[in-house]
């Protein structure tokens, strides 16, 4: 992929819902991306094509925010080659706009498995959503959605491994919040706050980790010090496993309590909260903090790679 693209993909990251809502040509469509980058239709004959040996085991992978489908490199050792070569699945990539927010996408990847489901060539099985960051959180609200309209795909959900998902939120976007209420304070400082506050619905849905079209369009977000998300549904026959990182050796280490893997602290990435509502169910089992990872090499890391492995083959 060209160093133009991965431009185009944190551009969308930064202003994304901007550049969607203007009609931009640089603002991503949802969709399937082959190994090559170019996008995959939806329609029984492109899928046909796009995957001639599809199985009716898929495993789809999701990027994270200001990324694009080559955070999971594209040789022989990446993680959707060897899921592929090792254990037969069929390994999906999707590409998107991360500056929308998480809801929207949630929808539209909703909308693409609807598709799947009805146009894949042969009878799916199951689908294992594989998500890094906020891709983790996009399979969450997707999942959300789909049940509650009652989608066909839902029960077909057998894992939803994230990695280094925020589910609670991520402190920097936490940090730029608050910098933004105190710049537009002052006359002289309220232009900076207003080039801050420019960043994309999906960095400010990041604040506190919101899945759900009613945690920002009854309010402005903008205005909202604190966490107004409502409880997020769990697909009943999914596995729901998350890995998380962290800088330290351990979790006592400061860099671990402070920064976590870099963007994501340890209680975010494994969905601990204070209020049970909120929680995301992962089992112990199924949940891992590996340290001396940072959030980016999650997606590509031999450790990582053997625990989504060993949850698959189950």
């Amino acid at each position: 992929m060209s160093r133009l693209q991965a431009v185009i993909s944190a551009t969308n990251g930064v202003f994304g819902d901007f550049l969607a809502r203007s009609g931009n040509g640089l603002a991503i469509d949802f969709g399937l991306r082959d190994d090559f980058g170019a996008p995959v239709g939806l329609n029984c004959a492109e899928l046909t094509s796009a995957y001639p040996q599809a199985g009716g085991d898929i495993a789809i992978f999701l990027h994270g925010l200001c990324c694009d489908e080559t955070i999971w490199g594209g040789d022989a050792d990446s993680f959707p080659a060897r899921l592929t070569r090792e254990q037969g699945w069929t390994a999906l990539k999707v590409r998107y706009n991360s500056g929308r927010h998480m809801s929207e996408n949630g929808e539209a990847f909703a909308e693409l498995l609807d598709q799947l489901l009805a146009n894949w060539p042969v009878k799916v099985r199951r689908i294992a959503v594989i998500g890094h960051s906020m891709g983790g959180l996009i399979g969450r609200s997707a999942g959300h959605q789909g049940l509650e309209r009652g989608a066909g795909w839902t029960p077909l959900i057998s894992h939803l491994i994230c990695l280094g998902s925020p589910h609670h939120g991520a402190p920097l976007e936490r940090v730029g919040h608050a910098a933004t209420r105190l710049l537009d304070l002052l006359d002289i400082t309220r232009p900076v706050a207003a080039a801050i506050n420019a960043r994309s619905a999906g960095i400010k849905d990041l604040r506190h980790g919101s899945l759900r079209h009613d945690d920002w369009n009854a309010h402005d977000p903008d205005l909202v010090g604190g966490d107004m998300r409502r409880p997020v549904r769990v697909l009943p026959k999914a596995r729901h496993c998350a890995v998380g990182a962290m800088l330290g050796a351990s979790t006592d280490d400061p860099r671990s309590r402070l920064i976590g893997d870099g963007l994501v602290l340890p209680d975010s990435a494994v969905g601990q909260h204070q209020h049970a509502s909120l929680c995301v169910p992962f089992a112990a089992a199924d949940t891992v903090l590996l340290p001396a990872l940072h959030h980016l090499r999650l997606a590509r890391d031999a450790r990582v790679y053997a625990l989504i492995a060993r949850w698959l083959a189950t």
